[in-house]
């Protein structure tokens, strides 16, 4: 099992390319979800396109394809495979979703060595998590005191700070953050309350950037109250992977690109033949949001 929450279960299964099970005994709550997921999923490919054929220079993170429904896991083809499983719940709804690779052992490694002390490196490395080691991306904050002494492999944040260091470009990571919520508010009609961006390897071994977990996406009305309320909530109550805006000059500049890809992403989609947004009141949701986030995301005392 890759992981538990109070309302699911994760379990890796050996079925390529949809290797990942997802499961809940919530069944109209796990369909939901998938129906977000799988839309989104197409959404994004056929954005992609979109954006190299019009020249837009913004990369989109992938998304872990999904298929397949079942009300009860047990009537799937797959079934025999996955009750052998330690603790696999028969009786539960579930869908296959791509397996995203965790970072290889060398890379964890060398994380490892050079972020923890050396106290906390031998229980790092001992536990079966540094074997599924997805990165966190966190643009919105950097790493507490105790970072160093931490041992919890699962789903660790590569903070702000640790990504800097590595010279990842996080300018190039901003901006996809950016295109991302535009995408996932103005094409796809989500408000992105709790999706989150890792870090992890595709099927030939390349790190790549990722959009995972769509079950508390939910849809908004197009009007200025549910913008300035629901939208700055969602990314609110999940801040530390959203830059911010501070008054910091590189900060700042990690903001610019994150607002300018939202703003120019949003745009796209409004004029784009594919949706229609020929009102000038809701062709305005974008920016009153940005405004709105602006005025909330900077008030915060990090990096005080």
């Amino acid at each position: 099992m890759l992981a538990q929450t109070d309302k699911s279960w994760i379990y890796v299964a050996n079925m390529p390319p949809f290797r990942v099970t997802k499961l809940s005994r919530n069944t109209k709550g796990l369909f939901r979800e998938y129906k977000i997921h799988k839309k989104v999923d197409t959404i994004f490919k056929a954005m992609s396109k979109e954006l190299i054929i019009c020249g837009l220079d913004i990369d989109l993170p992938f998304v872990p394809e999904c298929s397949n429904f079942y009300p009860n896991i047990s009537s799937s083809p797959c079934s025999e495979t996955l009750k052998h499983l330690n603790g696999f719940p028969t009786d539960a709804s579930g869908y296959f979703m791509e397996y995203i690779r965790p970072l290889n052992e060398h890379h964890t490694k060398y994380l490892i060595k050079r972020y923890l002390t050396r106290s906390a490196q031998c229980q790092a490395l001992s536990t079966g998590q540094s074997k599924h080691f997805l990165a966190k991306v966190y643009l919105g904050d950097t790493k507490p005191l105790s970072d160093p002494w931490n041992t919890n492999m699962h789903d660790r944040p590569a903070y702000l700070d640790h990504l800097l260091a590595e010279r990842v470009e996080v300018s190039y990571l901003a901006a996809s953050m950016g295109a991302t919520l535009a995408i996932l508010h103005w094409s796809c009609g989500v408000d992105a309350r709790g999706v989150e961006f890792v870090l992890g390897r595709d099927a030939r071994g390349h790190v790549q950037f990722w959009l995972i977990d769509f079950a508390d996406c939910a849809a908004f009305p197009k009007t200025p109250e549910a913008v300035t309320t629901q939208l700055v909530d969602a990314v609110m109550d999940n801040e530390p992977f959203w830059p911010r805006f501070i008054n910091i000059q590189a900060l700042r500049e990690l903001w610019t690109h994150f607002r300018d890809a939202y703003l120019a992403i949003s745009d796209f989609i409004m004029t784009d033949a594919m949706i229609a947004y020929d009102n000038d009141a809701v062709r305005a949701l974008p920016c009153l949001f940005m405004m709105e986030l602006e005025k909330i995301r900077g008030s915060g005392q990090l990096l005080a």
